[in-house]
């Protein structure tokens, strides 16, 4: 399957989303919960999608559900306002996975919809790739 991508240049979101959302709370709460003490600071990229009205945050190799929050369902209706509803970020069904994820650029605010299965191993990798690098790892200069 070819990757779809869908540039939203109108659309920016605050820097500090993945705290206001309360994700980067639940990643440490649950690393409590683990045993763990442990300082989070989420990726660059983070990827944001519903499941039924639960909103869903993908960010490096943690998947968080959280409680809605006036801020997400904001969101979800500007994107479904923006593509006139041909396009949304919930899956049909509550365990369905959605047909786009919002792929969300915390560096400059910027926001993409990606398709699911791409969007998705784009925001899990630990270092995000476009796919056009070369497989492996590089090569080591000749002695």
């Amino acid at each position: 399957m070819e990757p779809r991508l869908i540039e939203l240049p109108w659309m920016r979101l605050p820097r500090d989303l993945p705290w206001r959302v309360k994700f980067v709370d639940a990643v440490l709460d649950h690393a409590r919960k683990l045993g763990l003490e442990a300082r989070y600071r989420p990726p660059r990229f983070c990827g944001y999608y519903f499941s039924g009205d639960s909103p869903i945050v993908v960010g490096g190799k943690w998947t968080v559900t959280l409680d809605e929050t006036p801020l997400l369902n904001k969101v979800r209706r500007s994107v479904e306002a923006a593509t006139e509803c041909r396009i949304t970020v919930p899956g049909e069904a509550p365990d369905a996975a959605p047909d786009f994820l919002l792929v969300n650029d915390a560096q400059n605010g910027a926001c993409w919809l990606w398709d699911f299965p791409h969007g998705r191993l784009f925001v899990e990798a630990h270092e995000p790739v476009t796919g056009d690098e070369p497989e492996g790892p590089p090569a080591l200069p000749a002695s």
